[in-house]
């Protein structure tokens, strides 16, 4: 269950199938080790729903309520599947999407989940993340994927010379180059294409 810099960087996942032929005693051993990270990566998901101990899943469950980056996504996506698309799990994933950071690695995730789960609190979200984040990457990114939802552009990352100034502008110091931008969107979002 060791990765090195290069399997790290590479997204190289541990090798979950050699879990199978493991003793008891060293799948408890490799739960206890896993569980008291202080924070999981996505390898270290996979490696918990493998070895599905009581702890292993509980530690899942917990990275699942605190963590908002990638693997964070990652062991929420059993609470949706477990549960389903519930009041709760909706107003949890709102608290996600709030959180969310470019650095986290959890964008994509997050936009798979709100694709498939597109209720009018999780649209509500995405505007408001493309209006006031924190994070000025995570308001070009979310203005983006909303383009995206609406049929304006293919990809969720747009590039294109004719939304980027735009999707830019959100971040823009001067008031009335935000709020013009943020007009924008909300016009492109009501109006969708095909």
């Amino acid at each position: 269950m060791m990765i090195d810099y290069n399997a790290w960087r590479e997204g190289t996942p541990y090798d979950i199938a050699a879990l199978a032929s493991i003793t008891n005693d060293e799948r408890a051993l490799l739960t206890d080790e896993l569980s008291e990270k202080p924070d999981l990566d996505w390898r270290d998901v996979e490696a918990l729903r493998a070895l599905a101990t009581p702890k292993a899943i509980s530690r899942i469950g917990k990275a699942a309520e605190t963590q908002t980056d990638a693997a964070g996504i990652h062991a929420f996506t059993d609470d949706i599947a477990r549960e389903g698309w519930t009041p709760d799990i909706e107003s949890r994933f709102i608290d996600k999407l709030e959180r969310a950071e470019v650095m986290g690695g959890a964008l994509d995730r997050l936009y798979d989940i709100a694709q498939a789960h597109l209720t009018p609190a999780v649209r509500k979200q995405l505007l408001r993340n493309a209006r006031i984040s924190h994070d000025p990457a995570v308001r070009y990114s979310m203005g983006a994927f909303l383009l995206h939802l609406a049929g304006h552009v293919d990809s969720r990352w747009v590039m294109d010379t004719e939304n980027r100034p735009h999707l830019l502008n959100l971040n823009s110091a001067d008031y009335k180059t935000y709020k013009a931008a943020v007009a924008w969107l909300e016009d492109k979002i009501a109006n969708p294409k095909g």
